[in-house]
């Protein structure tokens, strides 16, 4: 008895999960449906994501120089991003190219090495930024909050506390990592040596999270790749136990994780997907694509605005065909 009891609690969680998933799915029906869905979807992420702050905080900006060849400048940023926190960040400036270039925000995901995941050619990123400074752009690999510099310290208020913390108060750990990215777009942009309006995002799980929340939002950035995370909520989040990163409140309530993309349309939106990760299927990317087509069609644009890259491998970057789409879009 004690057993079928037990199982239907899970039995209701099932039957709620069918009931509440998805109530405001994108309306491809024609352009003005679509943009004023677009217009009222992303009033609902951005309450989802919490608070932001008001007002304008100088940046602060302190630079140092990690290393210079003939190549490239390499620098590590600390630069303000709210009343009383500041950030760091690595810059990788491009030599021997034509002033300003196209930027890249190139995000890492959840692990400890925080920032150097991009820029190391042994990592799970396989130091995707190095190929974008190859191609002559500017890449800025912001950390996150919770890892390597700006990990928890050890104390009472953990990352568990911190997370649920925010949640209680009104905030989100999503958002306040939200608006450090549009910071960090922010400084990108008022760089002399960038195009303001070539700039593009790129990440690998929360970092492709992120990048689709920033990307969503704000419709400054010209182009989009998310490795290892665009797939489905159902398949991922509301289906087995995973970290934090994915869990807003409500977000799943009103969007599928096609409906987030669709926030980015009609710009470039490139997908990567590992047939050997375990945690986000690359079958769901691939419907979520053929889903989003739709809309791509609707504006006529070409096939290229829209793309996956399906490889071999697990949880990881392999960049070999989503960084020269993403040179590409942004070079257009």
């Amino acid at each position: 008895m004690s057993e079928s009891l037990s199982q239907q609690v899970v039995d209701v969680y099932h039957s709620l999960v069918d009931a509440s998933l998805r109530q405001t799915p994108f309306d491809g029906k024609s352009k003005r449906a679509f943009n004023a869905w677009q217009k009222r979807a992303r009033r609902i992420v951005k309450k989802a994501l919490g608070e932001m702050p008001t007002g304008k905080v100088d940046f602060e900006l302190r630079r140092e120089t990690v290393e210079e060849t003939k190549s490239y400048l390499w620098e590590r940023l600390f630069y303000t991003t709210r009343p009383g926190l500041q950030a760091s960040a690595y810059l990788l400036t491009p030599k021997n190219t034509r002033l300003p270039a196209p930027g890249v925000l190139a995000l890492h995901g959840h692990g400890r090495e925080g920032k150097e995941g991009p820029v190391d050619p042994e990592s799970i990123y396989h130091g995707f930024a190095w190929p974008f400074v190859e191609k002559g752009c500017v890449v800025l690999c912001p950390e996150q909050i919770g890892f390597n510099e700006r990990a928890v310290p050890e104390g009472k208020v953990t990352y568990e506390v911190l997370v649920h913390g925010l949640n209680m108060l009104g905030h989100t750990l999503i958002g306040l990592r939200y608006w450090d990215l549009v910071r960090a777009f922010d400084l990108l942009q008022d760089m002399k040596t960038v195009d303001r309006s070539r700039i593009g995002v790129m990440g690998l799980s929360l970092g492709g999270e992120m990048t689709v929340f920033l990307s969503a939002l704000q419709t400054r950035v010209k182009a989009a790749c998310v490795a290892g995370y665009l797939t489905s909520h159902l398949n991922t989040f509301l289906d087995r136990p995973h970290c934090t990163c994915g869990h807003l409140r409500d977000l799943a309530r009103h969007f599928e994780h096609v409906d987030l993309a669709a926030l980015i349309a009609p710009r470039p939106l490139f997908l990567e997907a590992g047939r050997e990760d375990p945690d986000f299927l690359y079958k769901d990317a691939q419907a979520l694509v053929r889903d989003l087509r739709q809309v791509y069609n609707l504006h006529g644009l070409p096939r290229s605005h829209l793309g996956i890259h399906v490889h071999g491998g697990g949880h990881e970057i392999y960049g070999d065909k989503s960084v020269p789409w993403m040179v590409k879009r942004l070079n257009e």
